[in-house]
Parts: C-alpha cells; sequence; structure tokens
C-alpha cells in the first residue's frame, strides 16, 4: 500500500504538470486526477511488459493489485459525508426523484439485455451457433462487471447453455466497458459543456471568493485549534459515519446468513449444472436481496452521526466546508485509483459477435443518457445522474463517479444522493441480480429468442413511456 500511495501521489503531480501545460486538456474539460489515472495506466502497463529480471513486472502488479481495491472504499468514504455533511432526513426524501432514478437503472438494464438478445437474434445466430444466452453478455460485462462475469461463468457452462467462453467474453465486456464507457462519457460531457447542460443548474463558479475559502482556516469555527486539530475533528466525523456503515453492513449479513441457514437457501454443489443452479439461489437468498455495497449504508451511517449530533445540540461541529473538501480529495484519489487499475488482460472469443454486442451496448447507453435521462429523470440535474447511470451501465459504479467528478466536483448537485437511495430498488434485481442469473437458466434456453427479445422490447417501451409521464406529471404539480 506504501508503494502504491507513493505512486498515486507522483502521477498525481504529473497529471497537473499536464493538465496547466496542455491547453487541449482544459479544452476537454479532463481534470488533472483522469490525466494521472492514464498516466498511471499506461506505466502499469508498461512495467508489466519489461523484463522480469528488472523487478518492475512484479513492482507493477503489485501497485495494480492494491489500487484495485481503493475504489470501492473511497466511493464508500464519498457517500459518508454526503447526509453527514446535508443532513437531509432520509424520511422526507423526494421518492418521486428517487423512484424515477430506480426506473431509470431498469430501463437501461433491461435494455441492455434487449439490445443483446435483438442482435444475437438477428444479426449474430444466423451466422454463428451461439446459444440465446449470448444476448445477455451486455449486461453481464457493462451493468454487471468482472465480479458478475465470473458468477455467470459458471452459469453459461450450464448444459442447457453450453457457451464454455462466456466467462472469457464477459470479462472482457467487463473490461472494454470500462475503457469504452469512459472514454465516450468524456466526450459525452464535452457534448453536455456546449449545449449548456452542465452549468445550467450550478452555481456560477467565483474565482474571488473561491480564493478567499481557500484563506480561511479550514473548520476552524468548529472547535478551538488548541483543543485539536480543526481539520483532524472533521475527519473524525467521517470516520464516524464510514464505521457506523460498517457496522450496519455487518448485522445486515449477519441477519442474511441467518435466514439462509435456518431457511436452506443458497446452497452449493460441485458439477456444473448444481453450480450453475447454486449461483440462482443464492441470488434468491436472503443474503443476495439484503446485501448492498457498502456505500449505501456509509450513506446512511452519515445520517445517524447527523442526527446523533442534532439531537445533543452539537450539529454546529460539522462543517460542511471541510467536508467536501474532504470528500473531493477522496474523489480524485478515487478516479486515479479505478483507471490506473484498468485490467487490460483479456482473452478475446468470437470476436465479430462480441463487438457487435458491444457497439449495440455503447449505442444503447448513449441513448439513455443523451434521450431518456432526460425524459426520466430529476430536470435539475439530469445529465450529472445521468453520467452516473451511464459509467454503471458501462462498467462500474466507480466509472460513473470518475464521469461526475469532472461536472459536479463537490458533489452539489444531489445527483449522488438520488443514486444512492435508488439502488436497493435494482441492485438486487437487475445488474448482477436474481434475474440476471435466472433469466439464461429459466426462460432464454426454453423459449424462441425472438419472442423473448420482442417481450424485452415492449416492457423497456411501457417503462420508457411511464417514466415520460411521471417526469411530466411531476413537473406539471411543481
Amino acid at each position: 500500500m506504501t508503494l502504491a500511495f507513493l505512486f498515486v501521489a507522483v502521477v498525481l503531480l504529473i497529471g497537473v504538470l499536464l493538465r496547466t501545460c496542455v491547453p487541449l486538456l482544459r479544452w476537454l474539460f479532463i481534470p488533472a486526477s483522469v490525466v494521472a489515472g492514464f498516466v498511471g495506466l499506461a506505466v502499469i502497463q508498461t512495467g508489466k511488459s519489461t523484463a522480469p529480471s528488472s523487478g518492475w513486472p512484479a513492482a507493477a502488479s503489485s501497485v495494480s493489485d492494491s489500487l484495485s481495491q481503493w475504489p470501492g472504499w473511497l466511493i464508500a468514504v464519498v457517500f459518508a459525508g454526503m447526509l453527514l455533511n446535508q443532513g437531509r432526513s432520509i424520511a422526507k426524501e423526494n421518492l418521486s426523484r428517487v423512484g424515477r432514478q430506480g426506473l431509470m437503472v431498469w430501463i437501461i438494464v433491461l435494455g441492455e439485455t434487449a439490445i443483446g438478445l435483438v442482435a444475437t437474434w438477428l444479426f449474430v445466430q444466423p451466422f454463428y451457433d451461439v446459444p440465446n444466452s449470448f444476448g445477455m453478455l451486455i449486461e453481464t460485462g457493462f451493468a454487471g462487471g468482472h465480479g458478475t462475469a465470473a458468477a455467470m461463468g459458471e452459469v453459461f457452462l450450464h448444459p442447457s447453455i453450453g457457451l464454455e467462453s462466456g466467462k472469457d467474453l464477459g470479462m472482457l465486456m467487463a473490461t472494454c466497458g470500462l475503457v469504452g464507457g469512459l472514454l465516450s462519457g468524456i466526450v459525452a460531457i464535452n457534448i453536455g459543456a456546449r449545449l449548456g447542460w452542465i452549468h445550467k443548474t450550478d452555481e456560477p463558479f467565483d474565482r474571488a471568493a473561491e480564493s478567499q475559502k481557500l484563506e480561511l482556516p479550514i473548520g476552524i469555527a468548529r472547535i478551538e485549534r488548541e483543543t485539536i486539530d480543526p481539520l483532524l475533528f472533521q475527519v473524525i466525523w467521517l470516520a464516524l459515519a464510514f464505521g457506523v456503515g460498517l457496522l450496519l453492513q455487518d448485522g445486515v449479513t449477519r441477519l442474511a446468513e441467518f435466514v439462509d441457514t435456518e431457511m436452506g437457501w443458497g446452497g452449493t454443489a460441485k458439477s456444473n449444472a448444481d453450480a450453475a443452479q447454486g449461483q440462482l439461489a443464492k441470488r434468491l437468498s436472503a443474503s443476495s436481496v439484503a446485501i448492498f455495497p457498502l456505500f449505501i449504508y456509509t450513506l446512511f451511517g452519515g445520517w445517524i452521526i447527523q442526527r446523533i449530533l442534532r439531537l445533543l445540540g452539537q450539529s454546529h461541529r460539522i462543517d460542511g466546508e471541510t467536508l467536501n473538501r474532504l470528500t473531493s480529495t477522496a474523489m480524485d484519489v478515487l478516479v486515479v485509483a479505478a483507471i490506473a487499475s484498468l485490467n487490460l488482460e483479456a482473452v478475446a472469443a468470437l470476436l465479430v459477435p462480441f463487438l457487435i454486442l458491444m457497439v449495440g451496448g455503447l449505442i444503447w447507453a448513449t441513448v439513455c443518457l443523451l434521450m431518456f435521462a432526460r425524459w426520466i429523470l430529476p430536470r435539475e440535474h439530469w445529465f450529472q445522474l445521468g453520467l452516473i447511470n451511464y459509467g454503471m451501465s458501462t462498467g462500474t459504479t466507480a466509472t460513473g463517479f470518475v464521469l461526475l467528478r469532472m461536472v459536479d466536483p463537490e458533489l452539489k448537485s444531489g445527483a449522488a444522493e438520488d443514486y444512492a437511495l435508488a439502488a436497493p430498488l435494482s441492485a438486487p434485481f437487475i445488474g448482477g441480480g436474481m434475474i440476471t442469473i435466472a433469466l439464461p437458466l429459466l426462460v432464454l434456453q426454453r423459449v424462441w429468442i425472438g419472442a423473448a427479445a420482442l417481450v424485452l422490447v415492449a416492457v423497456v417501451v411501457a417503462l420508457i413511456l411511464a417514466g415520460r409521464s411521471w417526469n411530466q406529471s411531476t413537473q406539471t404539480a411543481n
């Protein structure tokens, strides 16, 4: 970890220098952290390819392995500061906004499956001998990511499917989604900036006011310096929110495991057929339904700490400006770690069909960002929230926050909160959830692929129309 920390510091400095000296990077709205991430990626990949005797391959692999663990933790830190800072009551949260975000995720992910099935039906199966479940690769790699690709590899090995290269294809799809989603997301950001989508609702940037903020002692108004360093005092609140989130996750995990043990859910087996059924059983178990990513728990952890301080009459001890600076720091490091640790080593098989699905998935994600997000999501931050969804649907949530960081550095838009609060509406079911596992095993190999594709297309169209109507009615009411 020490080597990885020093590595991040050096590439961040290089990123700052390049961002300052290269006008094109400023014109493209690319922050120093993104530049640093790609510099780190190039260094790591070059190091892995050098002669073993030099010692560089081992060092590069060590740094890459360490950095790959950082994004999940850093996202949890960012979310720990959201409700801790703003102190918004979850019970009074705008359920319409959260509901529309949840609906948008269903549209994106089910649409990926529909696009995959249509492409497999019309363009792949006439020329290649692949099972119907081949169309699940877009959702598996893009919305699910590498973890889902590994789980779905066992499903694809089921005798009723017989896609032996499914795991490799899923891993490759996840990797290409990460890279392609990030690069195309940067293009979308530049389009949005020039069309006025980014700063339309943001406060105008006041350089003089920002300079004055930088001159103020961080957190000095919350506690006397002789008691404890004011910055460290704010770090304590953030750490407590993070700790409460860990306790919540552990409690829910233990409860779900108890339910599974008592009811005999989530069993495993040894053969390929049983392993595939085991994956389905796991997705139907309490552990799968009730367990969410850590960042959701730390979000509520921040709210709990904020409420406790309010009840004790000490809510003034929280300094929002300092927390914004701390979470922004975590976001910058997250960006570097997420990009530098990208896994570019994947085995390609069935290249042409794979490319058909990948291109179709990227086109669908782009249409969802530039068109459907504007129709359905809250108008005050539809583009910012759409960027998180775009990153999630082409790779990982970390990718979405890399893109969000470019247009909303201090997370003031409220998009990140809506995304987190809506996650339980979709995470257990799609994008690697129980429906993802169940479709190939229970449906796709038992019905004509054309029927499955058309039904899913109809469902997605209905959800889009419902979401647009919902959004219009909400705007009219407001």
